[in-house]
């Protein structure tokens, strides 16, 4: 029986550009985008949390593809009207906005002529990608990209004589026009060459030290240094001018490079790269291959449109974080997991999806997590290559849910032991001072971060002591909230109001809905904030909009735009208002999500809105930190799901026609539900989940 090829389904340019989810009509016309009009993946060419990527490099925000301008809202500025590429980079963010380091590394680019040309601009023609591959012509140079373990691999084919390859050590981050927020330079530099195929670099980036090995498979005629765009004598140098690094003089029609690196040693940076002796078209079989083993751990039957959506987000969920382990990031031994960018993007559904089906490298993250803490007496909010760590007024202690989520679903690693350290840890620095004083932080989200964390954490743990005070501590949650029900207005938000935050999933979601004046008010509210007896609004797409966004008092659901609110539709469930939750999913999946390079409604910060609709069609959200699934609406008629556990979990919709998008019964191994949620525990012991549809 043939095997079905998963990459196919997948679109790899699929947000990579301005997104066009506008509508003037239905319930997602009534949400208002605060944030970013654009999806920021990429086409690069990678492995499932690899590494290593490599791609086309323009210097545009954030990834380095693209051309766009550094932007959060509103319209974006272009930095040219046609597609240009300055060459091919390594290592990039996914989906992020305004990160604060950027990657992309050792710029290859294909030329003829001068090396004082090598980095100007030239056309990108005929882009294509799929898993694992990427392809595009710039001048008479065919290019082509793949990946093998944590190298790249890069294939030229000249249709001229002369061809040259340049390769510059020198950047570190996006277009120099940006600014110095977007662009740091590599210090400590030292380059060497060889032998004419092979050369080492090692400086430092954003406080991290690399060690680059690059090798070429193809008889070079010569190779030299280049400092400031003039090729220079002698085979090693340190501390050159930028723009500054090698170029290799190509004799033959074709030539192919490997690139590898590492933050250890120069020696490890060479041994992944010998370790690679396939010819370049296996190297991309391979990657093929083991994207299909990836995508194929969920199969599902829905419509084209779906289908296509379907994959298309899981391959963007199955990028970041990044697997470093046998590399050292800050000292780190062990596991080593990065580009954690960041846990308040993805810990609600990024790395919950690792943790259902993939149990090697959800084993890694928690471990990863945990040797973090160990190492850095606490968990940053956003960890990667780089000495910062940005991002800490997005939320706190959101790894302690995800320890908890993996404790639920049984994966390898997670253990009571270890999260009731991690989480000592972290009360005991002392920006917790306040709160341990008073139960307040600056900003009130953080309240609710820390103390459904301490609740979390408290109803696991067998240490009655640290029970008490984190009990003692999770009463604080109340502090957060105004008389109206509301969050505070004393406080400030972080890409929202008081409002985007007043819905979300607490563990006691109980005591919540009373706060608020009981199950009917608080329906009231929610009917309120998604707009369901609202107009429609009108986004603001305009360049320099800042102002006028923060200035509109639309008080929105933030439609997929964005994660802080992108849990609040299940708080229906706590209002037994179901039917309006599986409105917003029919809405979600078939119209705030769409197809192509604009399919997605905004950033997809590392994964988090692609893992997001790949749970909406399911018809599961996982509640971070309670160890239950809430039970949604799916909008796939069938899945079959490899969970980590060895088990298979098959999700089942009946209905008779497509309008019947209610949920009227749910039944998991045909014992019926009668609420909507489950426990992460058995799930993880797989079976069937079947719906029953209904009309309104």
């Amino acid at each position: 029986m043939k095997k079905t090829d998963y990459c196919k389904r997948v679109d790899v340019f699929y947000g990579n550009g301005e997104t066009d989810r506008f509508f003037d009509d239905g319930l997602a016309s009534k949400w208002f985008y605060i944030k970013a009009l654009c999806g920021n993946t990429t086409p690069h060419a990678t492995l499932p949390f690899g590494k290593m990527s490599v791609g086309a490099y323009s210097g545009g925000y954030p990834t380095g593809y693209g051309l766009h301008y550094p932007n959060s809202c509103g319209g974006i500025k272009k930095l040219a009207k046609e597609p240009y590429v300055i060459g091919f980079s390594h290592l990039h963010q996914s989906g992020t906005g305004a990160i604060q380091y950027y990657y992309n590394y050792a710029i290859v680019s294909p030329f003829y002529g001068d090396i004082a040309n090598f980095n100007e601009p030239k056309k990108l023609r005929r882009e294509q990608a799929k898993p694992g591959y990427y392809k595009a012509r710039i001048d008479d140079i065919v290019c082509e990209l793949s990946v093998s373990n944590n190298v790249a691999i890069h294939k030229y084919t000249f249709e001229k004589n002369g061809g040259r390859i340049a390769i510059d050590f020198s950047n570190n981050g996006l277009c120099k026009e940006f600014g110095n927020s977007y662009f740091a330079k590599v210090s400590e530099s030292e380059i060497e060459i060889l032998n004419n195929n092979e050369i080492a670099f090692s400086g430092v980036f954003s406080g991290i030290r690399l060690h680059f090995f690059v090798s070429i498979e193809s008889e070079s005629a010569s190779v030299k240094l280049f400092e400031k765009n003039v090729e220079r004598s002698g085979v090693y140098a340190k501390n050159m001018l930028s723009p500054y690094g090698v170029v290799f003089d190509v004799i033959d029609d074709t030539a192919q490079l490997k690139v590898g690196y590492s933050t250890v040693s120069r020696a490890l940076a060479i041994k992944s790269v010998r370790e690679v002796t396939e010819k370049f078209e296996n190297v991309v079989k391979k990657a093929n291959d083991t994207w299909n083993e990836y995508l194929s751990v969920f199969s599902i039957k829905a419509s084209e449109d779906i289908t296509q959506k379907f994959y298309s987000n899981l391959y963007h969920s199955l990028i970041k974080p990044t697997d470093m382990t046998g590399e050292r990031v800050f000292g780190v031994d062990g596991e080593c997991i990065t580009d954690f960018a960041t846990f308040w993007d993805q810990y609600k559904t990024v790395l919950p999806l690792i943790f259902l089906s993939y149990p090697k490298m959800g084993e890694k993250i928690v471990k990863g997590i945990v040797n973090i803490s160990k190492t850095l007496g606490k968990i940053p909010c956003s960890f990667g290559l780089s000495n910062v760590f940005p991002c800490e007024e997005q939320a706190k202690m959101l790894a302690i849910f995800t320890l908890c989520d993996a404790y639920f679903m049984g994966v390898g690693g997670a253990n009571v032991f270890d999260i009731e350290e991690c989480i000592q840890r972290e009360l005991d620095r002392d920006d917790y001072k306040d709160f341990l004083a008073s139960g307040y932080f600056e900003r009130f989200t953080h309240i609710l971060d820390v103390s459904d964390a301490c609740l979390s954490v408290a109803n696991i743990t067998n240490n009655e002591k640290l029970k008490a005070r984190l009990i003692d501590l999770s009463k604080y949650w109340i502090n957060a909230y105004a008389s109206d029900g509301l969050m505070s207005n004393k406080s400030k938000y972080y890409e929202g109001d008081r409002y985007t935050y007043s819905f979300r999933l607490q563990s006691n979601m109980e005591d919540r809905v009373e706060l608020a004046g009981g199950k009917e008010k608080f329906a009231l509210m929610l009917d309120n904030f998604f707009g369901f007896s609202g107009q429609s609004v009108k986004q603001i797409t305009h360049l320099n909009a800042y102002d006028d966004i923060a200035q509109t008092q639309y008080h929105r659901f933030e439609g997929f735009n964005n994660e802080c609110d992108m849990e609040t539709p299940y708080a229906y469930i706590y209002a037994d208002r179901h039917d309006r939750l599986c409105e917003i999913m029919h809405e979600c999946i078939n119209r705030s999500f769409g197809l192509g390079v604009s399919g997605l409604p905004g950033n997809n910060d590392s994964g988090g809105l692609s893992s997001l609709f790949v749970f909406n069609a399911l018809g599961l959200f996982p509640k971070s930190g309670s160890g239950v699934f809430l039970i949604g609406s799916p909008q796939i008629d069938e899945a079959s799901i490899k969970l980590s556990s060895g088990n298979t979990l098959r999700i089942i919709r009946e209905r008779k026609s497509e309008d019947e998008i209610y949920v009227d019964k749910v039944f998991f191994n045909e014992k019926q539900l009668h609420v909507f949620e489950i426990s992460m525990q058995e799930i993880m012991k797989g079976g069937v989940l079947r719906f029953i549809m209904k009309r309104k």
